[in-house]
């Protein structure tokens, strides 16, 4: 009895350092993002905001149509610049249908490097078309989540 609560405690003890590794993680990783400038070449207002790392970031915002027109098969265009003007990455936010007087919500998350700018504009659906835009581009990179941390954590374990 005394061997089995010895490894209950040992349980205990790699689960407590697991969550409080997971909290540590989360809150430095989240304090790193820093705001980064954006320019906006549309003539539709939008209130975007970028956030980024060294390594990837992300782009939340939201486009207000005060037209009495509704805006369909449109996508929001996001270019990541570093420093120097070096285009790093772009993504595209498909616009569905906003009608008229109405506000839209979106956020793109990007694993680009060394982001220092973003560059919105608004393209026609053909205009994507055209330019032979992939699926990587039009969605979200996806966020690492609880399954690739614990394979981390088995891997440094046995390490």
């Amino acid at each position: 009895m005394a061997r089995v609560k010895t490894f209950f405690i040992y349980f205990l003890l790699v689960l407590g350092f697991f969550l409080f590794s997971q909290i540590i993680i989360y809150f430095a990783i989240n304090t790193t993002y820093k705001y980064k400038s954006v320019e906006s070449k549309t003539t539709i207002p939008m209130q975007i905001e970028v956030q980024a790392t060294s390594v990837n970031g992300f782009a939340k915002g939201k486009v207000i149509n005060q037209t009495e027109n509704k805006i369909e098969n449109k996508y929001i265009k996001i270019e990541c610049y570093s420093k120097n003007n070096i285009l790093m990455g772009t993504k595209y936010i498909k616009i569905d249908k906003i009608e008229a007087k109405e506000e839209k919500e979106f956020e793109v998350r990007f694993n680009f490097n060394r982001v220092d700018k973003a560059v919105v504009d608004i393209v026609d659906e053909n205009v994507v078309e055209e330019q032979h835009v992939s699926e990587e581009q039009k969605v979200s990179d996806p966020e690492r989540g609880l399954a690739t941390m614990i394979a981390a954590v088995i891997l440094l374990w046995f390490i």
